[in-house]
């Protein structure tokens, strides 16, 4: 479940150049890293996806997927 979580949304974030990394898994809780990317087009960066945005948004679809499991995402 947790590699298949980071898988998705890995590809969300590498149209900026970031990046996912599962970081483990403990207690019901997959722990994710996220390296931020730079999108050249946007001067000053608000197009770039937040970590507390894009753990509301895997955490939303971890709760349809298995609502025991919580996701905790990490800047890298």
């Amino acid at each position: 479940m947790a590699e298949a979580l980071v898988a998705q949304f890995a590809r969300m974030v590498q149209h900026d150049g970031g990046s996912l990394r599962l970081l483990g898994t403990e207690g019901g809780v997959i722990r994710v890293g996220y390296a931020v990317g730079v999108d050249p087009s946007c001067e000053d960066g608000a197009c770039i996806l937040p970590e507390v945005e894009l753990q509301q948004m895997m955490a939303e679809t971890l709760s349809r997927r298995d609502p025991n499991l919580a996701v905790q995402v990490t800047r890298l």
